[in-house]
This record gives structure tokens, C-alpha cells and sequence, in this order.
């Protein structure tokens, strides 16, 4: 990778540490304080059969700047489709909050299955400052390029936000995609491995962590980020729709191909820029 995967390693699991009950099944703190994730509750635990579709637990302080950023993301068919595909839900609950102490950052945990396997609940956590820090490339090539046309253009905070929660709930569909015990076995795994390499002296070599790995069939890290990945696909989708008619598009294009060209050449076909694109010349 482009740092030592130590350092990633550990930049990762802070967050694990501190949060035990929920813990972090992969974590990156960029330079501007964006955190985003998923943790997990591996109990199948009984989520109120009275709840479903959408819980929205926003203090009242921060209720102005969340309907800001959610009318942003509505703002699109495939935001609203987005959010229709949970709202309308009978047999889900989708809780999303929004936290002091999560900053600018996000998180997507505290799931939940019923018998047969399958996702019946999941938490995303907002935090109070989501329209500021941008991420960095490495991981979220997509919320990155936003960046870039911070000082060439009027781009607001609340699409930063907007995007971030896409970004999230893309972390809810993934989920609820994959297969349960799979999920549930590789977050038990990885916070193992976790554990060992905090006081390890973030030995990688250690044969208890290569042992991990090898059941893992994947490095932590790799799973970590495949997950990131298909997460900031979501955010992609919801991106181009937004400013599709903004004089900065193709700058945000450009931006996301250079992004996952020098961070993520072996994802690049699954972002399909040239398919996903309105205005497949910006590429050229």
C-alpha cells in the first residue's frame, strides 16, 4: 500500500478501543477528522416488531442542520430512492442519529439479524459537524474530490453531508447483502486480531495474527477496505446525480479517476466512471 499497513492498521482500531461495546470492524481517521465504518452487534438480537422503516433520534439542536442535509440528499430520485427503500421497510429498522461526538465524522453499526440470517436493523450515527471535513483519497476517492473544488467553486457543506450519508447507508445495503455468518465471523476475527496487535507491539508477523489471517482468507485491512469501497460506489451513484448540472461536474469526475488511479487501481471497474457518468467527455 502507499503507507506502511501497520500504521493503517492502527490508525484503524483506535476507535475500537475506545468504543468496546460496539466495536469497529475498520476505522480510518483521515487529517480532517472524518470518520466512517462499520461496527457491529453480533446478537441476533429482537428489534421491536411496534418499529420499523426510519428512526430518527436528532437532538434538537441539531435538528435544523440534519433536515438541511437530509433534503439535500433527497434532493435526488436516487436519494430518495435511497431512502424510500428503508422508509417503507415493514420488516427493518434503520435508526439514524446524530452525535456531538462523532464530529464530521460517521458510522454505520449496531446490526442485527433475525434467525433465518437475515439484516432487521442497523444505526447510523451523524455527527454534528458532517458538512465539514473532507476525507482523505485514500479509501473515499469519491467524498475526497469534493475537496478540490472547495476554493474553484461554490460547493456547500450540507452536499459534503449529503454525500457522507449516502456514503453510510451504502454501508446498511452492503450489510444486508452479505452473508450474516460470513459478516458476523470476519468482524469476531477481525476485532480478535485487533486485540493481539494493540499489545503486540503492532508485530504483524506475530503467529497468532498470521493465524487470523489465514482464516480470515484476507488481511484485515483488505476487508476493511473492500468494504469502504463498495460503500463510496453508493456515494458515487448519489454524487453525479446531484451535480450533474453544475459547472464544477466534470472537475469532480476528473477528480474521483485521478483519486482511484493513484489509491485504488485494482477498484477502478467497479466504480464504471464511463458507465456512471452523464457526461461521459468529462473522461476524456
Amino acid at each position: 500500500m502507499r503507507f506502511p499497513s501497520a500504521l493503517l492498521v492502527l490508525l484503524m482500531i483506535i476507535p475500537v478501543a475506545a468504543e468496546p461495546v460496539h466495536a469497529s470492524s475498520g476505522w480510518l481517521l483521515s487529517s480532517n477528522d472524518y470518520h466512517s465504518g462499520l461496527g457491529f452487534n453480533n446478537d441476533s438480537a429482537a428489534v421491536s416488531r411496534d418499529e420499523h422503516g426510519i428512526k430518527e433520534v436528532i437532538p434538537k439542536e441539531f435538528q435544523t442542520r440534519y433536515q438541511k442535509w437530509k433534503d439535500e440528499l433527497l434532493a435526488t430520485d436516487y436519494g430518495r430512492t435511497l431512502w424510500e427503500q428503508y422508509a417503507s421497510r415493514t420488516d427493518f429498522l434503520l435508526t439514524v442519529k446524530v452525535s456531538a461526538s462523532r464530529k464530521s465524522g460517521a458510522g454505520t453499526d449496531e446490526f442485527e439479524w433475525d434467525a433465518n440470517g437475515n439484516l432487521i436493523a442497523a444505526t447510523v450515527t451523524l455527527g454534528k459537524d458532517l458538512d465539514k471535513g473532507y476525507p482523505d483519497p485514500v479509501y473515499y476517492p469519491v467524498m475526497n474530490s469534493l475537496a478540490a473544488q472547495n476554493e474553484m467553486y461554490n460547493v456547500t457543506g450540507t452536499l459534503l453531508a449529503s454525500t457522507k450519508m449516502a456514503h453510510e447507508i451504502g454501508h446498511v445495503t452492503f450489510t444486508s447483502q452479505a452473508n450474516s455468518q460470513v459478516f458476523k465471523k470476519q468482524n469476531r476475527l477481525m476485532d480478535n486480531y485487533y486485540g493481539i496487535f494493540l499489545k503486540n507491539g503492532f508485530n504483524t508477523r506475530d503467529p497468532k495474527l498470521v493465524a487470523l489471517e489465514n482464516e480470515l482468507g484476507s488481511s484485515p485491512l483488505s476487508i476493511w477496505e473492500d468494504r469502504e469501497y463498495w460503500s463510496e460506489v453508493n456515494a458515487l451513484h448519489y454524487l453525479v446525480q446531484r451535480i450533474s448540472k453544475e459547472s464544477y461536474y466534470c472537475s469532480v469526475i476528473n477528480k474521483i479517476k485521478i483519486n482511484l488511479e493513484d489509491y485504488a487501481s485494482g477498484y477502478e471497474s467497479r466504480f464504471d466512471l464511463a458507465n456512471i457518468a452523464f457526461r461521459p467527455a468529462c473522461l476524456k
